[in-house]
Parts: C-alpha cells; sequence; structure tokens
C-alpha cells in the first residue's frame, strides 16, 4: 500500500460527520415543533374547559339574581358574555375563536374553540402555522 493511497482517504469522514449532525438537527427541530404544538393543543383544550364551566357555572348565578326557584336555563347573550370576559383575562387567550351552541332544553352548552398557532420550526417543515379545536361541553347547574 502507497502513502498516496492512504492519504486520499484521510478527508472522507468530514461529509459523514456533516450529514449525521444536519439529521440530527432535523430531528430537534421537529421533536420542537411536534412537542409545541402538543402543548399548544392541550393549552386550547384547557382554556374550552375553563369557558364552558365557567359559562355553565354562570347560569346559578343569574339563578340566584332572579329570585331561588327560578327556572336554570342558558341564554345565549349571558353565555357570550361569560365565554369573553373568560377569554379576555390574558393575550393568548383574545386569539381563540369560540363558537357556542346551547342544547334545544338550554340546559348543555357546547363550545368549539378554535386557535391558530405559529410553530417555531414549522416554516422549515413546511408549515408555519397550526390550526388547533378543542370541544368541551357542560350542563346548567340546577338550583333550587
Amino acid at each position: 500500500m502507497r502513502y498516496r493511497d492512504v492519504m486520499d482517504d484521510r478527508g472522507s469522514t468530514i461529509p459523514l460527520i456533516l450529514g449525521f449532525f444536519l439529521l440530527a438537527l432535523i430531528m430537534v427541530a421537529g421533536s420542537v415543533a411536534l412537542g409545541q404544538a402538543f402543548v399548544q393543543q392541550r393549552s386550547l383544550q384547557d382554556m374550552c374547559d375553563g369557558a364552558v364551566a365557567a359559562a355553565a357555572a354562570s347560569s346559578a348565578d343569574l339563578d340566584r339574581e332572579h329570585g331561588i326557584g327560578a327556572a336554570s336555563s342558558l341564554q345565549f347573550a349571558d353565555v357570550s358574555d361569560v365565554v369573553d370576559s373568560y377569554l379576555s383575562r390574558d393575550a393568548e387567550r383574545r386569539s381563540v375563536h369560540v363558537r357556542a351552541e346551547l342544547s334545544t332544553d338550554r340546559r348543555r352548552i357546547t363550545l368549539t374553540c378554535r386557535q391558530t398557532t405559529t410553530l417555531t420550526f414549522g416554516a422549515f417543515f413546511g408549515r408555519g402555522h397550526v390550526e388547533h379545536t378543542a370541544t368541551s361541553s357542560a350542563r346548567a347547574a340546577i338550583v333550587g
């Protein structure tokens, strides 16, 4: 074996190391983007659960205002006010779009919450924004 043959192979590990480094970097960026998307979905579900619980609980407060024994039913305007008040407490909640549905007996409320979030490394994978949807429902409190 000649010295010249040994010298020609010396730089062949550098592209391999760079390739593995690039692969590791892509895997880390993907993990961060997926983790962020998961955390945002859980956060939206928590907000939606809290908003629907506040709206359902507000029916008991409204009954107290109208006198004990009054029929406990949800009114769309009251639900809208409570949900808006709940979601306006911090800046992250203000970007949530909510659609409310009341049951025919006006005792159950269902909220569908939507929020578009920006992923940190999402543009690197071709999706800079992700739309999350969460649904939550509750029954109005029974008073009297």
